[in-house]
């Protein structure tokens, strides 16, 4: 992991946490109620803790995570006019794609199964 210098945006150091191993998921969501946020400020602050969290799934093969997050990020959160916002908006369906199609694979076969 990249080490990064202090970052203001709430909720991005306990992203950088949560991403170091140093930090738990619900302690990423309750981030972006600190500091009395505008509702404003706590939807973008919801979006990006989403976002993130759901790339973080994806990179790690927690697809169904990931899916859940994502859609939060591209549907319920997304800023308007915001670039990040379009990358959730346009990862959305490729991850769905992927989520399809791992379901429908079937189970490997365990070391009792095989021949």
């Amino acid at each position: 992991l990249i080490k990064i210098g202090a970052d203001s945006r709430i909720p991005m150091m306990k992203l950088y946490d949560f991403y170091k191993g140093q930090a738990k998921e619900e302690e990423v969501l309750a981030a972006t109620e600190v500091g009395e946020p505008t509702r404003k400020d706590r939807r973008e602050r919801l979006f990006y803790a989403h976002l993130y969290l759901g790339l973080y799934y994806d990179a790690v093969g927690d697809l169904k995570k990931a899916l859940h997050h994502i859609e939060l990020a591209a549907n319920e959160y997304r800023p308007e006019f915001n670039y990040m916002g379009d990358v959730a908006r346009v990862h959305l369906p490729h991850l769905k794609k992927r989520m399809a199609a791992s379901e429908t694979k079937p189970s490997s076969q365990t070391s009792e199964q095989k021949p």
